[in-house]
């Protein structure tokens, strides 16, 4: 049930959970659309966009993979995005980003403060060896 409307889910119904992503990640820009429609854009706290398409967050729908692109087009050109898409076992009911506006510098500061006390609360890829 949850499923079937997580893929069809219009932007208002996506709004909770991208706020909530969005607080997570101390409000960096997020966006979050489902597979069959369009989503909402947030930055600083507020809607931005409530009918945004992103064609990164399609893309991650389309590929079922998670994204790490800078985009050339949109609202977010030049700046690092992640994108992540919403599964169900093998099938993609959506897609959500955050965008990085220090253009890459918390890559940057991981690969120069690796402490090995903190390897133990991430996964193997964040502090390659």
């Amino acid at each position: 049930m949850l499923k079937e409307l997580l893929k069809n889910a219009d932007p208002k119904d996506l709004l909770p959970f991208a706020m909530a992503i969005h607080i997570l990640v101390n409000k960096l820009p997020v966006t979050v659309r489902s597979k069959e429609k369009p989503g909402i854009r947030l930055e600083k706290g507020d809607v931005i966009d409530d009918n945004y398409e992103g064609y990164v967050l399609k893309l991650a729908i389309e590929t079922g993979e998670i994204l790490r692109v800078t985009p050339v087009v949109g609202p977010y050109k030049g700046l690092p995005v992640i994108i992540v898409p919403i599964k169900d076992g093998d099938e993609v009911l959506g897609a959500i980003g955050a965008v990085d506006v220090t253009a890459g510098i918390f890559e940057d500061v991981l690969l120069l403060a690796r402490r090995a006390e903190l390897s133990k609360f991430l996964p193997e890829d964040a502090f390659p060896k």
